[in-house]
């Protein structure tokens, strides 16, 4: 009889912990390797009773999981993608939530000969290209591949099949790892840079400011009439949530005690 009691308390705590329903997240990966979802998921579970399933995934497989209806909502970063979505009906509406941008970085000694005074970013891939100097890609249709395909394609370039341009269908985290070692330019969002900057002594920015190289990221709900099965009444609280004035104040001081700088810059400008 204890036995059963016991298992009748737990199951009732459980249902209480839970009482809010689960929450299908599909996230472009850095809010996960930066700490930002640990910092603000938690506070989201805790005023909703609820939780948290966290796709962290490239921006292509996050809108994938939106669009087959397994996820409840989507935080994204590769605009074309996401408008051809919201056409598609995958989603039901697209809300800015915040910004950063990308850097080209590589080895101090600079091969390539990149003009570090520099802002601009097509310049840079011109030299890397013209010297041959190795180039990492994520090449995995994330957000940071997809911006860093678009860059190239503004300087004239295409760089698939050049023996000194490498696919390597890693994240951001391992293909910085990959280019310390081996002395390779790639392209990373700012965020993932100042949070793993500390264990790349053979890598260093060569190029950045550029407008071109801007990172916007929104936050898309799915489409309750498309997908009955989402927990869209969920899915509306954390855009709500996340786009909040107090949230947005979270993310505007994230990772300034820690890196002198902010990981993101709040961008909400309206809320559902």
């Amino acid at each position: 009889m204890r036995t059963i009691l016991t298992v009748v308390v737990l199951l009732v705590l459980a249902a209480n912990a839970c009482a809010g329903g689960t929450l299908v997240l599909a996230s472009t990966m850095s809010p996960y390797d930066t700490g930002l979802w640990t910092e603000l998921l938690p506070v989201f579970e805790r005023q909703y009773g609820c939780k948290v399933l966290l796709y962290s995934v490239p921006t292509g497989k996050a809108l994938k999981l939106l669009a087959d209806g397994n996820a409840d909502v989507a935080v994204v970063h590769d605009r074309p993608a996401e408008d051809a979505a919201l056409k598609a009906g995958y989603g039901s509406g697209a809300w800015d939530l915040m910004y950063n941008d990308f850097v080209l970085v590589g080895p101090p000694a600079n091969p390539a000969g990149v003009d570090t005074g520099s802002a601009d970013a097509k310049a840079a891939l011109k030299l890397i290209a013209d010297s041959k100097t190795r180039f990492y890609s994520r090449a995995d249709m994330s957000g940071t591949h997809q911006k860093e395909t678009a860059l190239w394609r503004a300087a004239g370039i295409d760089p698939i099949d050049a023996g000194w341009y490498l696919e390597t269908g890693l994240g951001t985290v391992k293909v910085l790892a990959k280019a310390n070692q081996d002395g390779a330019y790639t392209l990373t969002d700012r965020a993932t840079w100042l949070a793993y900057r500390k264990d790349y002594a053979n890598l260093t920015i060569l190029c950045q400011r550029d407008p071109l190289m801007l990172n916007f990221i929104r936050v898309i709900p799915g489409t309750p009439a498309k997908y009955p099965q989402i927990n869209y009444g969920l899915a509306k609280k954390f855009v709500r949530f996340i786009t909040s004035p107090e949230v947005q104040q979270m993310i505007k001081v994230s990772g300034v005690d820690k890196y002198g700088e902010p990981l993101y810059i709040p961008d909400a400008k309206v809320q559902p």
